[in-house]
């Protein structure tokens, strides 16, 4: 499997701390109030990524790891989304900025360049994250605690978002990495996390080849299949993914037996 150093550790510190400062202001000044129900404080999450000059110094590029999946989360906020619907559109441009202000400061050309030398060293720990919070009922010991919903769901969105960020033909390159995560999100039981695994397919399917697809498409239509069966407010993203997926894996097999499984 490919793996790359840490191309996060090329940030300075200083560099962080003061593209970090305006972000720190922002949030803190933006109302919250947790959903009915929630278990953890998205906002508390979120400011705990941001570098401080009063934290010891943290392993080497973790900082800015961090630093992008605050931005991750907080561009990836929409009004229809519970968890990060309260985000203010300041805030947001503030994270532009950011995403911008880092990569110029690690020498990348582009905000995507940088998601793309990053993602090997961030995808992995989101996968973690969503993964904890699945209920596995063959391996999950009785009464077992599991991490907040919440964590689960902005893991989903960092990855949605740093997915999205990456096009053809360089996203076909870390097919290794992003379809594993893809489909660990939708095996996710909460709508908000499979929704984002859903989108994220979407952008995938329409920017890598097919012949890169090949070595998971059975398993990306199995988890269609097992979607069928989602939340009613989903059923529109199921339809949609389901059908791309579907049309990208078998065009060259139109007798393939994925048509009934999926269609029927």
């Amino acid at each position: 499997m490919p793996h790359a150093a840490s191309a996060a550790a090329a940030l300075p510190r200083d560099a962080l701390l003061l593209i970090a400062s305006p972000l720190r202001e922002s949030i803190v000044a933006a109302p919250y109030e947790p959903p009915a129900g929630s278990s953890a404080s998205v906002k508390s999450l979120l400011g705990a990524l941001l570098p401080s000059p009063s934290q010891p110094h943290p392993p080497a590029g973790k900082e800015a790891a961090d630093l992008l999946l605050f931005c991750a989360s907080v561009l990836s906020a929409s009004p229809e989304s519970p968890a990060l619907h309260w985000v203010p559109a300041g805030l947001s441009g503030a994270a532009a900025a950011a995403t911008e202000e880092m990569a110029a400061a690690g020498g990348w050309e582009s905000v995507g360049e940088m998601v793309r030398a990053m993602m090997p060293e961030m995808v992995p720990p989101l996968k973690a994250v969503v993964k904890d919070s699945c209920v596995d009922a063959e391996s999950d010991e009785i009464g077992a605690s599991k991490p907040p919903k919440e964590h689960a769901i902005v893991a989903a969105h960092q990855f949605r978002w740093l997915v999205s960020q990456v096009n053809y033909p360089k996203l076909g390159e870390l097919c290794w990495l992003v379809i594993p995560c893809a489909l660990t999100t939708l095996d996710h039981w909460s709508p908000e996390v499979k929704e984002q695994g859903m989108v994220s397919f979407m952008h995938i399917a329409r920017n890598v080849k097919v012949t890169e697809l090949n070595l998971y498409e059975d398993a990306i239509l199995d988890a269609c299949c097992h979607n069928i069966a989602a939340d009613d407010e989903l059923w529109y993203r199921v339809v949609e993914v389901s059908v791309l997926l579907l049309t990208c894996t078998q065009r060259s097999n139109p007798r393939s037996p994925w048509y009934i499984l999926l269609l029927s």
